[in-house]
């Protein structure tokens, strides 16, 4: 099986050529750079990502920012966003305190990326 995606792994963007089998990367063509390759691997056998959210609080007209520490489980990104959605963070709140200490049983945190007094 072939797959064609877009490189995000550096400014570039190359078109790559990912081919699978048994639900294993066996080659990646069109990369110009080893971030291509390493890209395309992760992304076709377990994709992840950021998130981030604003959540609102009340009393206050400006949302608080969070993101998750690392990247999380595509799959995943539904139920980190409903678990971002019913937190409740209580003021004040300084950049990188933790929001959420393993959202949607990732073991990944969710921090504050800004302050709030």
């Amino acid at each position: 099986m072939k797959r064609e995606i877009t490189c995000i792994g550096c400014p570039l963007g190359c078109s790559l050529e990912v081919s699978l089998a048994d639900g294993q990367v066996v080659a990646v063509a069109g990369n110009e750079c080893p971030r291509g390759a390493s890209y395309a691997r992760q992304e076709c056998v377990h994709p992840e990502r950021m998130v981030t959210a604003l959540i609102p609080v009340p009393g206050r007209t400006t949302p608080l920012s969070v993101r998750t520490q690392r990247p999380i489980p595509k799959d995943k990104i539904t139920a980190c966003l409903r678990v971002i959605a019913a937190a409740r963070p209580s003021l004040p709140i300084r950049i990188g305190d933790v929001i959420v200490p393993d959202v949607a049983d990732t073991g990944v945190a969710v921090i504050a990326t800004r302050d709030l007094a």
